[in-house]
């Protein structure tokens, strides 16, 4: 089972992180996705409940569903179709705190296991790590993007 828990606090205020973090369609400025759209439109918001969008991160391509959609404090997915390896997606949550005017606590959790015979468990070893490695990445990007922006 891969258990990806990020826990960091940032320097953006809370909308503005909600917002880049929903935003789907520009998630390929973040190295290492390489493609990111919505295929389906949210019940309210295009980005929002309901939505479906794909990821293609390296070699990994996923279909995730969006959840949970409470503007600025929470988005959940779940993960309903990967290639080239099939997993089983348990949880995927993005839980925002603001701590002040220009600071939030992200917590990003993603748990769940990769269907390989004899392997997966290796997967996903290597899966909660990367992953760990990438949601940080993204999640310091938009601090970096912020403070450019903003000094």
């Amino acid at each position: 089972m891969f258990g990806i828990n990020v826990n960091l606090s940032l320097n953006v205020p809370i909308d503005y992180l909600f917002e880049a973090i929903s935003e789907h369609g520009a998630y390929t400025r973040f190295k290492a996705v390489r493609y990111a759209a919505v295929v389906e439109p949210g019940n309210t918001e295009h980005n929002g409940l309901g939505a479906l969008r794909e990821i293609h991160v390296g070699p990994l391509q996923f279909m995730e569903r969006i959840t949970v959609f409470e503007r600025p404090n929470r988005m959940d997915y779940h993960i309903e179709a990967s290639k080239p390896v099939s997993m089983q997606h348990d949880v995927g949550s993005i839980m925002l705190t603001s701590l002040s005017n220009s600071q939030t606590q992200v917590i990003w959790q993603s748990q769940g296991h990769i269907k390989i015979p004899l392997l997966g468990w290796l997967i996903d070893k290597k899966f909660t790590i990367d992953g760990s490695k990438g949601f940080t990445s993204i999640l310091k990007q938009i601090e970096r993007e912020y403070i450019s922006h903003n000094t």
